[in-house]
């Protein structure tokens, strides 16, 4: 018992060290992109997804899926705020950020729901009314590859589709749906 105390105090200390000096490092180094503007969000990408939306789908087995989205303007206009939630009987939510990260200058969205999931997509931008995010690891190694793909259908609508893969070259569909502007 007391040399698990001793443990977990060396633990402690080891902690505060790495972090305490991690952060002076991190303020004597400046980093290159600190004094660059962020990027901002294409005009487009926001004027089309802000709002609420309303959907309707289903699973690769067929079962039926409703759900309702919304979008808005986030963190002084430099982020996408998203809303997901499933419509009873089914019991999916979630909220993520779109955006562009500074360092990297990628979009990004960060997505986190009500299943304990946190997951982090990069996609290469919004283009041709599409964009598409593949899951990037962020905490744990990625025992199979996630993707979203929101495309543009017309000036009121976009299909949302969730795909996974063990390659990364044979996509399996997961569930889609197609939303309207409420």
């Amino acid at each position: 018992m007391h040399s698990i105390r001793i443990l977990r105090t060396t633990l402690g200390i080891l902690l505060l060290v790495t972090v305490t000096f991690g952060q002076s490092v991190q303020k004597a180094t400046p980093s290159p992109s600190a004094s660059k503007a962020p990027k901002q969000l294409p005009a487009d990408l926001k004027d089309f997804f802000i709002g609420e939306w309303s959907g309707a789908g289903e699973f690769s087995n067929g079962k039926k899926i409703e759900a309702d989205v919304s979008f808005s303007a986030d963190l002084d206009n430099q982020w996408l705020s998203y809303s997901h939630t499933d419509r009873l009987p089914n019991k999916y939510k979630a909220r993520g950020m779109w955006g562009f990260d500074r360092e990297s200058g990628k979009f990004v969205m960060l997505l986190s729901n009500n299943f304990g999931g946190a997951r982090l997509f990069v996609s290469d931008g919004w283009a041709d009314g599409k964009i598409v995010f593949n899951r990037e690891r962020l905490l744990a190694a990625l025992s199979v590859a996630e993707r979203f793909t929101f495309a543009r259908e017309s000036a009121s609508s976009f299909r949302m589709t969730y795909e996974t893969s063990r390659d990364e070259k044979a996509w399996r569909v997961g569930d889609y749906l197609t939303f309207k502007r409420k």
